[in-house]
């Protein structure tokens, strides 16, 4: 992965291939969990397997990757493994539908759609007028991300992102650390730095299914932070299009 650097269209970043089809699933898991409503009993997750905790019984028999994808380390496709993520089910939720969200999931729905008053009966009211259009709003640019992941514009097939179409991507990227955030339970500059620590310290001698899990959350949400604060970056230098 590349930071993003000035191009006549907007800005382009170089990614391996595999880093855009892993990003890209991260991207399409939280789509997905934007297609769910309220909190439901039981543990029917769909294809949301890849951000319920480790032991949570969500999605613990789930298939993982065949092996690790083009340009990826073995070791990077075994702690990788632990986030990979199911394809939709094939009857998923139209949009504008939304289904009851696994409990276990419920507080990343939250954090993606927070309540807009701390009184509940003003945020209740708030939500029926404007949950369903962020809803719609947060998973139309997480869909466009995708999209440019799987199929990159830039030149020499990096990714890029438009001029104008840069706070729909900064604001993904946002939607993507928070869910990430909330798993990994940071709340302070401290819990962030320990998560950082653990995405690039030593590995134990010995690494269970959760230690992969654990690793795997702290590595996505270390590479997303730099990606973004790279776009940032850029973006406050005022190069690119014009």
């Amino acid at each position: 992965m590349r930071a993003f650097r000035p191009d006549p269209r907007g800005w382009t970043s170089a990614l391996e291939a595999w880093e855009r089809e892993y990003l890209a699933g991260l991207f399409k898991q939280i789509a997905d969990l934007l297609a769910f409503d309220t909190p439901a009993a039981g543990n029917d997750a769909g294809a949301l397997t890849g951000f319920a905790a480790h032991g949570s019984g969500v999605g613990d028999s789930a298939p993982r990757h065949a092996g690790p994808r083009a340009g990826e380390s073995p070791r990077d496709g075994d702690v990788l493994a632990a986030l990979d993520f199911d394809p939709e089910p094939a009857d998923a939720v139209e949009a504008g539908t939304p289904r009851s969200v696994p409990a276990s999931l419920a507080p990343l729905l939250d954090v993606l759609l927070p309540d807009a008053s701390e009184d509940p009966d003003v945020a209740v009211e708030i939500a029926s007028l404007t949950r369903g259009r962020l809803r719609a709003d947060k998973r139309s640019r997480l869909e466009d991300v995708v999209c440019e992941l799987l199929e990159p514009t830039g030149p020499d097939g990096t990714v890029l992102v438009r001029a104008g179409q840069e706070g729909r991507w900064l604001g993904a990227l946002n939607d993507a650390r928070l869910v990430l955030a909330e798993r990994l339970q940071i709340d302070t500059p401290e819990a962030a730095e320990q998560v950082h620590a653990a995405a690039w310290g030593e590995a134990p001698a010995e690494e269970g299914e959760t230690a992969r899990w654990n690793l795997a959350m702290a590595l996505s949400y270390d590479m997303l932070s730099w990606w973004q604060e790279s776009l940032v970056a850029v973006l406050l230098n005022g190069d690119g299009a014009a």
